[in-house]
């Protein structure tokens, strides 16, 4: 969608930068984004192959604290907080009573009795709410998104460009893991989180030094190749990697256990939110499977497109586009859970017409190791 001058749009501290680069701006969850730079292959194969720079200053931060942040966070959340150790972070989901995701997000264990969650743009004051809706336990919650930016270095020569920007070797982080840290001469927090399926950095810093920060990883990585990448690109690269994007894979209609998701489910941590629902389903299965597909004859599957199971309109898809590193158009759909088992042909309704596919495993890439 275009950027409609008369849509008061929000702007991260990058937004004149990406103006000057030639960005084409879109609108996403209320904020003015760059979709592309110089090309959404051209930037994927870049992460793939060599390193991207997004801006990610859009997402959402919200703080928990205090001696009930624990287990306010075990009851809103999927995962198992309590197995984080200080610097550490994990995937996981915001529960609904129905057993699905309010949305999913990143929860980083600050300190002995605080947290600090990243959270999707466009649900950030829904999540907010939320948490303080269920708070019932005592916590002190805050919405600190606007006193972060953040950048996402991505690809298999980030490790390497982190180093030279922040001035030390910061190769021993591990993967899930973080540590305060200054990168171009600014402090911030240092994660070593992702979402395009390669190696890579997230960097949480005062936005007022936004600029600084982009423009010195842009230098540092010069001669790796390391060029900025937008929305779009971000997108195809975590479709390959088989990630969900809330609103798509994820939303409140939809269970973790239909997602495929329930490896964020701990259930042995007691209760929280719409556990019920999904110990029924792990009993008795659900109705409908997240599955992985790629397009056997001509076309380009996209969002919302119509599944044939058998001829019959069974399923739809939540995302699909051409892949650029694999060379082939992908995606992934909701199928009935009996029919979404591995090399199940399928069709997919483009323009009225039946094109055949074929179910594939997930995720469709996996970075070599």
């Amino acid at each position: 969608m275009a950027c409609q001058a008369n849509i008061a749009l929000k702007r991260t501290a990058l937004n004149s930068v990406h103006h000057a680069a030639g960005a084409r701006m879109i609108e996403f969850g209320g904020w003015e984004m760059p979709v592309e730079y110089s090309g959404i292959t051209e930037e994927h194969l870049a992460v793939r192959t060599r390193a991207g720079l997004f801006d990610v200053s859009h997402m959402g931060e919200i703080d928990v604290r205090g001696h009930a942040a624990l287990g306010l966070l075990q009851f809103v959340t999927s995962n198992d907080v309590s197995r984080l150790m200080i610097g550490q972070a994990q995937y996981t989901a915001l529960m609904d009573p129905r057993g699905s995701a309010v949305d999913d997000c990143l929860v980083h264990r600050m300190g002995d009795d605080h947290y600090f969650l990243c959270v999707n743009a466009a649900n950030t004051d829904k999540d907010f709410e939320w948490i303080v809706r269920h708070n019932s336990f005592g916590a002190e919650i805050r919405n600190v998104s606007s006193e972060f930016g953040q950048v996402a270095l991505q690809g298999p020569k980030a490790a390497g460009i982190m180093n030279r920007a922040a001035g030390i070797d910061w190769s021993g982080l591990r993967y899930y893991w973080f540590t305060s840290a200054k990168c171009c001469g600014v402090e911030g927090m240092l994660a070593r989180t992702g979402y395009t399926g390669e190696d890579g950095f997230e960097f949480y810093f005062s936005p007022a030094q936004s600029e600084q920060v982009w423009h010195g990883l842009l230098e540092a990585g010069k001669n790796d190749g390391l060029i900025p990448a937008g929305l779009g690109a971000r997108n195809t690269l975590r479709l390959e990697a088989g990630y969900p994007l809330y609103g798509h894979e994820l939303d409140e209609e939809t269970t973790l256990l239909e997602a495929n998701l329930g490896w964020i489910c701990k259930f042995d941590k007691g209760a929280f939110l719409g556990r019920d629902v999904l110990e029924k389903q792990r009993a008795e299965g659900t109705g409908k499977k997240l599955a992985g597909f790629e397009m056997k004859d001509r076309g380009i599957a996209r969002d919302g497109y119509t599944v044939l199971v058998d001829g019959k309109r069974d399923g739809r898809v939540t995302s699909g586009s051409p892949a650029p590193f694999l060379k082939k158009n992908i995606g992934m759909a909701y199928l009935p859970h009996g029919q979404a088992e591995v090399g199940r042909p399928i069709e997919i309704e483009i323009r009225g017409k039946a094109v055949s596919a074929v179910t594939v495993p997930l995720p469709f890439y996996k970075r070599p190791k």
